[in-house]
């Protein structure tokens, strides 16, 4: 039983993509999200990011930028990330959503604390919300 609990999440951490959404229980949500975290804010690869986790027709809160995605808003994104650094403060992952508080560091501007809210329906990110938050880090 052990062994078979054990390849199942093997199976479920080495999926390739998590989009087009599909029913998913708490522990496969859960795995797509590290994955997530770790290909955007760990080693900044935004397009897999977006190609293995993100709706194409994911809602965008931010003022300042689009709902869905195409590869041309995302390699304007990649550029963005690029020249980030980025602190994991907290990071959580509860009732189809994962929560992130982080510090952004770009050369040359202060640093900026930030709460990422991202909603899953099933297996796949559709929803968005980033929320600046005004305190000294």
């Amino acid at each position: 039983m052990k062994l078979t609990y054990f390849l199942s999440i093997l199976s479920i951490a080495s999926a390739a993509s998590f989009c087009p959404s599909r029913g998913a229980g708490e522990k496969e949500q859960l795995a797509s999200w590290h994955q997530f975290v770790d290909k955007f804010y760990i080693k900044k690869d935004v397009p897999a990011a977006f190609e293995d986790h993100i709706d194409h027709n994911f809602i965008e809160h931010n003022p300042g930028a689009l709902s869905g995605w195409n590869k041309t808003n995302i390699a304007g994104l990649a550029g963005l990330i690029a020249s980030a650094n980025f602190t994991i403060f907290n990071q959580a992952f509860y009732n189809n959503t994962g929560y992130m508080h982080i510090r952004q560091d770009v050369a040359g501007d202060p640093p900026t604390a930030i709460a990422d809210i991202f909603r899953f329906n099933g297996t796949c990110i559709v929803e968005h919300v980033r929320i600046y938050l005004n305190w000294p880090i």
